[in-house]
């Protein structure tokens, strides 16, 4: 008799309020749950190219060579097109440029700029 004096005494109102803050919580955990998994699928699908960019800035960022041929940079990484890793090349901050000295296209990282022009300085009086 008390369960059905309590269940009765809540009101329509106060159902309404405990459906409202149930529903809330289960909507916030299933949106918590599918955040995470879109996050870890992002991660996954993306995670070859972030390891290549790692690839082309270890290559740009070789103490003894400022610039790299595209050549060398695309005979280092498989699996991708030459405007794939032209893309890429951007996307770590890369420029291109040609040479008088050498066919093709050459890249050099912009953080890298002032020594390249201090090596070709070098080279021009040695």
């Amino acid at each position: 008799m008390i369960k059905t004096l309590l269940l009765a005494g809540l009101g329509a109102p106060a159902w309404a309020l405990l459906g409202v803050i149930v529903g809330g919580l289960l909507n916030y955990m299933l949106q918590r749950a599918q955040f995470k998994h879109n996050k870890d699928m992002y991660y996954l699908q993306n995670q070859s190219k972030e390891q290549v960019k790692e690839i082309i800035e270890e290559l740009l960022n070789h103490r003894s060579y400022t610039d790299r041929t595209f050549e060398a940079i695309c005979n280092r990484i498989g699996g991708y097109n030459e405007n794939e890793i032209r893309q890429m090349l951007h996307e770590v901050g890369a420029i291109k440029s040609s040479r008088t000295d050498g066919p093709g296209e050459w890249w050099y990282l912009k953080e890298r700029a002032q020594e390249r022009i201090e090596n070709k300085k070098a080279k021009a009086k040695g």
